[in-house]
């Protein structure tokens, strides 16, 4: 009987303690949870896209402005027009003036010729008159028709050059009229217009901007306490409103310098006020992430 009790008794207190252990293992486990370091960074972010002012080399007034605000266009698109008024006439007087140019060049080979006959003609002309058989004035008159052949084949010879030169005057002014048709430097949306038709655009005056919505990518910014523990290439996950899977996306750049409020961080509470700026690139042929919709990035962290 009093073994039987002391057996009973052996078991309690084993089933006690394997409970104690049970209990003690799982508190640690919690506590060392609760200490270690976070190895997922939760921080918002915006969508941004890129944006290119369509401007032209050349002042002009705006003729037609074929794009609108809202309208898609494909790389090469025709956006505006401009014009300069005499241009055109300009443009077919060097055109003219090089068509001359090639003509003259044409001749070249007519003026060596004829400058060859003169000086032959000439140099016959010498012994006959020496003989006394040619008169003084028929040999001044082969002295002259081969001096003034000598001089069309000087004038004959600058015709390459001019050529060169009108076509070179030709090419310029057709440049500056190609430089007044405004096309689109990327596929995208035209998000801006900043001048009406018949309104005057300088040099680098902008007349609409594009928007490259085929290559978004999200601003977000992490504190000084987690810039560390961020890489350049980590993957990360891009939630946001209304997309039930998260987008895949990658850290392509961490800002060198660090923006804080307020602008001079001197105590320990400022101090977690600076942040770094990171860009994510992402894939999203769907288009479902918009320029300027919020969204939440999970960034692992390393040790």
């Amino acid at each position: 009987m009093v073994r039987d009790v002391r057996r009973l008794r052996r078991i309690r207190i084993d089933a006690s303690s394997v409970r104690i252990l049970t209990l003690r293992f799982f508190l640690t486990s919690f506590c060392f949870g609760c200490n270690s370091p976070s190895t997922t960074l939760q921080i918002p972010g915006t969508v941004e896209i890129r944006d290119v002012h369509v401007a032209s080399l050349a002042a002009g007034r705006l003729a037609r402005l074929l794009k609108d605000e809202g309208d898609s266009v494909g790389r090469g698109d025709t956006v505006a027009v401009l014009e300069q008024p005499g241009l055109a006439a300009l443009v077919g007087q060097r055109r003219a003036q090089a068509e001359a140019a090639r003509h003259r060049t044409a001749q070249v080979a007519a003026a060596v010729a004829d400058s060859v006959r003169a000086a032959n003609d000439f140099a016959r002309a010498i012994p006959l008159r020496d003989r006394g058989i040619m008169s003084g004035q028929q040999f001044d008159n082969f002295a002259s028709a081969a001096a003034a052949a000598n001089a069309r084949l000087q004038s004959a010879r600058a015709a390459p050059s001019e050529s060169r030169a009108a076509a070179e005057g030709l090419a310029s002014t057709e440049a500056i009229r190609n430089d007044l048709v405004l096309t689109a430097p990327a596929a995208g949306i035209i998000l801006t217009r900043y001048l009406e038709p018949g309104e005057v655009a300088g040099v680098g005056t902008p007349v609409v901007s594009i928007g490259i919505v085929s290559d978004p990518w999200v601003r977000a910014y992490v504190g000084e306490r987690d810039v560390a523990r961020i890489r350049v290439g980590t993957a990360v996950l891009i939630h946001a409103d209304g997309v039930a899977a998260a987008i895949p996306g990658r850290i392509v750049e961490i800002a060198p310098r660090a923006e804080f409020t307020p602008r001079a961080a001197l105590t320990d509470r400022e101090r977690a006020d600076l942040v770094f700026g990171i860009k994510v690139k992402f894939d999203d042929p769907a288009g479902r992430l918009k320029a300027g919709l919020p969204v939440t990035l999970d960034v692992p962290l390393t040790p």
